[in-house]
């Protein structure tokens, strides 16, 4: 299988038509941040967070970061994207949403399930963070976010 960058593309704000085709939401909060997205970083790497169409958020080091750089993602044709248990991480093979953290480190593009609801987030192995009300929040409780072939 391809690796999970050539199975979706990254679309700039500004080259957004269509804000539910296909898009990755996956939030169920309040603050309307429902979208899981590319930041741009400042040392230039992207890294999932969470994003509302105006902005994105991005957490490290417990501090919540805004963004106006980044990117929605919207699978190619013929892949779907799907949840996959946080039991064990995916691989790239596998279709995982990577990133870079501003640590150099790789994160995985999750759904952070919190008392909040679900929020996009980015995890390393079996912990995950995301923003909750400029807050970084960290849990156990988390899906991996793959792109996956559509068969149906």
């Amino acid at each position: 299988m391809a690796s999970g960058y050539e199975n979706y593309q990254k679309i700039s704000v500004s080259d957004l038509r269509n804000p539910s085709g296909g898009l990755l939401k996956v939030g169920t909060t309040d603050d309307d941040f429902n979208y899981l997205v590319l930041m741009v970083l400042s040392n230039g790497n992207f890294c999932p967070g969470k994003g509302n169409g105006n902005e994105a958020r991005h957490t490290f080091a417990g501090d919540s970061i805004t963004y106006t750089d980044y990117y929605f993602l919207q699978p190619n044709k013929g892949y779907k994207f799907e949840l996959w248990d946080s039991s064990s991480a995916p691989l790239e093979e596998d279709g995982a949403i990577l990133g870079i953290d501003l640590n150099g480190e790789e994160r995985w593009g999750v759904v952070c399930h919190t008392e909040a609801g679900n929020v996009p987030g980015k995890a390393r192995e079996d912990r995950a963070w995301c923003d909750i009300g400029d807050t970084e929040v960290g849990t156990n409780e988390f899906s991996f976010v793959v792109v996956v072939p559509d068969s149906a």
